[in-house]
């Protein structure tokens, strides 16, 4: 019987050897105690001596997995350069952190307490009998980061449509229409939405929309039907104007940003009178000698409202040059 449980052990030993040990498995239990008899089996003190299987934790790959599936340093590289304490491991880490994209970011641009001149270029864009060309500055003082108060100045150079020429060549008829000299306001501009461009997925292009309300004084000029004859008279009143538009700021500058905008003006225009015309003998059409003088065409000039759209262009230049952050990243 003991030569039996003899074979029988060691052949049991033989098949555990050969078979090797899972990863994660718990160790073997321990065999039952033998009876208390002369049966016992005695292991070899070799076997006792053999190193176990290296858990799976020790043979996991060193590296690190992110949130989208992407290999990054390996743990160990990673935690000698934070152990490590000195400046090379701050810039490394420094170079790490730009590698990312980070989802909330400073406002690219700061305004509050600069100041903001931008000569703008623009065209009318409503009046199909006269066209103008705009030429001006603004001039603005922020108060904060979203709101500014300054002034506007513009000079109009205003030259009759091709449709204005036709229409008096084909069907005979004489319209009334002014162009518009010059005008100056005063504005309030308010920054309501603020933003990120990316362009072509290498930089990011901040931009802001704005809205802006002013006042102030406009100067239109009537053009004559018949110009040989009569002289054309100015009239200055004051306007309204309203304006929407974006600002882009260009991630290599501190103090320069491209504008485009639609600015809407609206004022009461005083309009050539109707009986200023050529016929003023005994068989006239009803035409008024007096109204050949300027003056007096204009204390008889028709009052109408009077709308004028302009789309612009713009390059604003902030004073001083640099800004600073006032609170921490």
């Amino acid at each position: 019987m003991r030569r039996t449980l003899k074979i029988t052990a060691a052949v049991l030993l033989s098949a555990a050897w050969a078979l090797p040990a899972p990863a994660y498995a718990a160790p073997a239990p321990a065999p039952a105690p033998a009876p208390d008899d002369d049966d016992t089996v005695v292991i070899d003190d070799d076997m006792e001596d053999t190193a176990p299987a290296k858990p799976a934790e020790d043979t996991k790959a060193d590296a690190s997995v992110d949130l989208f599936g992407d290999k990054g340093k390996p743990v160990a590289e990673s935690a000698e350069k934070g152990q490590d304490g000195g400046a090379e491991s701050e810039a490394q880490q420094l170079k790490d952190d730009k590698a990312f994209i980070s989802v909330v970011q400073r406002q690219r641009f700061l305004k509050k307490k600069r100041f903001d001149i931008q000569p703008h270029f623009g065209i009318t864009v409503n009046d199909p009998f006269v066209r103008h060309y705009v030429v001006g500055a603004e001039f603005n003082y922020w108060l904060t980061n979203r709101m500014a108060v300054g002034l506007t100045g513009s000079a109009f150079i205003g030259n009759k449509t091709s449709r204005y020429l036709n229409i008096r060549a084909q069907e005979g008829l004489l319209l009334t229409a002014n162009k518009t000299l010059w005008q100056a306001s005063a504005n309030f501009l308010y920054n309501p939405f603020y933003g990120k461009i990316a362009v072509f997925n290498r930089a990011l292009m901040h931009w802001e929309a704005y809205v802006q309300l002013g006042g102030g004084v406009i100067q239109t000029q009537v053009i004559p039907r018949f110009e040989a004859l009569h002289e054309p008279f100015r009239t200055i009143t004051g306007q309204g104007n309203f304006a929407v538009g974006a600002r882009f700021y260009i991630p290599s500058s501190d103090f320069v940003s491209f504008n485009i905008g639609v600015r809407n003006w609206v004022y009461l225009d005083k309009l050539e009178p109707g009986q200023r015309g050529p016929s003023t003998g005994s068989g006239g059409l009803g035409d008024l000698s007096e109204l050949d003088d300027p003056a007096n065409a204009k204390a008889a000039a028709d009052s109408a409202l009077a709308f004028n759209t302009v789309i612009f262009f713009g390059v604003s230049f902030y004073f001083p040059t640099g800004f600073e952050y006032t609170t921490r990243r």
